[in-house]
């Protein structure tokens, strides 16, 4: 009786110490998500509102890893959400400590073809957390030492890491591509804080601002606080 009893006990106590440790993760989770993703995020929005588009290196002249080239203000994500865009994606310096990054070899902004970027949904700031909110009508503001293009949301799509294609000048699972379109690309990955998938969202080039001339009233908010 008394080995059966100890038994149970023993079982009770790692029972409850997996429970523990369950909930351990589970708070840091939601610690991650809500907290320091807020905080982080919020940090990269400041650094993005106050820098200079004077400073953006010329696009065709971003060939250095974390060059900074441009910003991009996408609505849906907030209403005061910016970001910069540094050349690669690797995690550091781009991802983690930039925010967006842009694929080596795909177009740059305004060009035919495919300007791609990725970023983080989860940690480091979560820049492209509620890319899966994106719907018809909404736009992306992308702006360079030349001024701003905006891009049109056409479609999103979860992926496997292998389909490379969806960075493509004309990406394959896009429904309409065609060669000489000027698409930008949004890519993470699906679900949240885990990369067994990636989530993509296409957009197509809709117009462009020169810097000399009034920028998108989408953006006004950003132009006034940046002077």
């Amino acid at each position: 009786m008394t080995k059966h009893l100890a038994k149970r006990t023993l079982t009770f106590k790692i029972a409850i110490g997996l429970f523990a440790v369950g909930l351990g993760f589970l708070g840091f989770g939601a610690w991650q998500f809500f907290f320091a993703d807020n905080v982080e995020g919020a940090a990269k929005t400041h650094v993005a509102v106050q820098y200079s588009p004077k400073r953006f290196v010329d696009p065709s002249k971003a060939t250095h890893l974390g060059d900074i080239f441009a910003r991009m203000v996408v609505p849906r994500f907030g209403n005061d959400w910016v970001r910069l865009i540094g050349e690669g994606t690797k995690w550091h310096p781009v991802l983690n400590d930039i925010g967006v990054g842009h694929y080596n070899n795909t177009a740059r902004p305004g060009q035919l073809g495919n300007f791609a970027t990725a970023a983080h949904r989860g940690g480091f700031g979560g820049s492209f957390k509620n890319i899966h909110h994106l719907v018809k009508g909404d736009k992306i503001y992308v702006e360079t030492n030349e001024g701003w293009y905006t891009y049109d949301y056409l479609q999103t799509k979860i992926v496997k890491p292998t389909d490379t294609d969806v960075i493509s000048a004309v990406p394959k699972e896009l429904i309409g591509s065609h060669k000489g379109g000027s698409y930008m690309t949004l890519t993470s990955c699906d679900p949240i804080f885990v990369n067994t998938n990636r989530i993509i969202a296409w957009f197509e080039l809709e117009g462009f601002t020169p810097a000399d001339r009034p920028a998108p009233d989408a953006v006004s908010w950003l132009i006034k606080q940046n002077k």
